[in-house]
């Protein structure tokens, strides 16, 4: 699975290239997240995976449900719940 490409699908995130893909999740124009996604062809690490996972605010698993879903979350926004560390304060 490719995260950058999903991220960028279904989250709408638009990643710079460097040593490494880094990245905001932008929602209701604010950013609210950073991602940094690691180059190279390798399988991700388990202990990177759940960095990418809570740098977006989310559980492994939830991180693994959002990138398995064939539906894009942008496409159907009214049924996503934004997560509580990522609502206004």
């Amino acid at each position: 699975m490719d995260v950058k490409k999903c991220c960028e699908k279904k989250l709408g995130i638009e990643f710079r290239a460097g040593n490494e893909f880094n990245g905001w999740l932008i929602l209701n124009g604010k950013k609210t997240a950073r991602i940094t996604i690691p180059k190279g062809r390798k399988p991700i690490p388990p202990k990177t995976y759940k960095s990418m996972a809570l740098q977006l605010k989310l559980t492994v698993d939830e991180l693994d449900r959002l990138l398995d879903c064939p539906r894009s979350p942008l496409t159907n926004m009214k049924n996503w719940s934004v997560p509580e560390a990522l609502e206004d304060k």
